[in-house]
């Protein structure tokens, strides 16, 4: 016996109202990965429409398909785009098998439901990103909060070393000049190279914590890039790494602290070396528009675990072994960018490549 027309038109729109309601709960869970969210939502599409037993569900976001089931060889589809923030990010389909359906087995009111379907994806999509990009801001505040904190710590401690440090060398001094006795005279020696050491650390503390006066002046960013390779031509050769340097002019003029940059260069360089494997390329990116320029050293080593990306610019942080590194080059490399005003970051995959990227405006409000 035929349905009554009326109750099938019910029983449609009860589907309907239901595969909503399945995924509003879906969207709802925040629990869930986008990736997981989108396959149960294609796994429930097919029940709302009049033949559920052979439609298939196809969600295409960004050229990442999700499907129920498997396609057949030739089918009809209905379909519908996927628009997120005014842009067209893919598309959500029910297809049936063309051997025994065709186009005019969708119902008018599927192709409603389909568009009110894409619109509520889209929704859940939205929101979930929306929820990374809030994730990822407030790690960026806590880092550094986290950082300008460390500064402030490390500031005080330079600042109190400093006093007793000076007195140490400055007496070592005047006894050495006093002293007539020879073993005596090597002991100093020690202490004063000791002192000297100190002092230096000292210094690295207080450039991260920009502390450290600047001179600033313009001058050729190209030519103290390829200064600071000729420097370490030695170092890259022994390393058996190949350097290349890519620049989108032949000059460009900036103010800054050479000797501050400078260890910018070194102390990037040095890093993407020592995480480089022989044979292995590292690649230095200059570019400039009219307001800043943009330096990228990107090597393609180790990388950087996810688990200590929020730590390599703390000073005193250092993945290498004990006696091979300080663990201030990094932390260092901060401290002189923000005291020019610049932004630091770097993107890593961990045994693939990293990248830091440094920005410094073309000139100083103090200028």
């Amino acid at each position: 016996m035929q349905e009554n027309p009326l109750i099938e038109t019910l029983n449609e729109r009860i589907k309907e109202l239901t595969c909503l309601y399945e995924i509003s709960n879906i969207g709802a869970n925040l629990s869930l990965a986008l990736d997981d969210q989108l396959q149960s939502i294609v796994q429930i599409l097919p029940d709302a429409w009049k033949y559920p037993e052979h439609g298939i569900a196809e969600l295409n976001l960004d050229s990442k398909f999700f499907f129920s089931d498997k396609l057949p060889e030739k089918y009809v589809s209905l379909k519908n785009l996927i628009t997120v923030d005014n842009q067209d990010r893919g598309y959500l389909a029910i297809h049936y098998d063309s051997k025994k359906y065709g186009h005019a087995d969708f119902l008018p009111e599927e192709k409603i439901l389909l568009k009110t379907l894409a619109q509520e994806v889209a929704g859940i999509i939205d929101r979930y990103e929306q929820k990374q990009r809030e994730e990822k801001m407030r790690k960026k505040f806590q880092h550094n909060d986290r950082l300008a904190i460390l500064g402030e710590i490390t500031a005080g401690i330079a600042h109190e070393l400093n006093t007793p440090l000076g007195n140490i060398l400055g007496f070592s001094q005047l006894i050495q000049e006093r002293n007539k006795d020879y073993q005596i005279n090597h002991d100093i020696e020690k202490i004063i190279h000791s002192v000297m050491h100190s002092r230096e650390i000292v210094k690295k503390l207080m450039f991260f914590s920009c502390e450290m006066p600047q001179q600033m002046q313009k001058v050729s960013i190209i030519d103290l890039i390829n200064d600071a390779l000729e420097f370490l031509r030695f170092t890259i050769k022994s390393a058996h790494v190949d350097v290349i340097f890519n620049k989108n002019a032949d000059e460009l003029v900036a103010q800054v602290d050479t000797v501050q940059f400078t260890q910018v260069i070194f102390n990037l360089l040095i890093n993407a070396i020592h995480a480089s494997l022989p044979g292995q390329k590292i690649l230095i990116k200059l570019k400039s528009d009219k307001t800043k320029f943009t330096l990228t050293v990107t090597d393609h080593g180790h990388g950087i675990p996810e688990e200590i990306k929020d730590k390599v610019f703390e000073p005193f942080f250092t993945t290498k072994k004990t006696g091979e590194g300080s663990g201030l080059g990094l932390s260092v490399v901060h401290g002189i960018v923000k005291n020019h005003k610049g932004e630091i970051s770097f993107q890593s995959e961990e045994k693939k490549e990293t990248t830091f990227e440094v920005v410094f405006p073309l000139t100083q409000d103090h200028e």
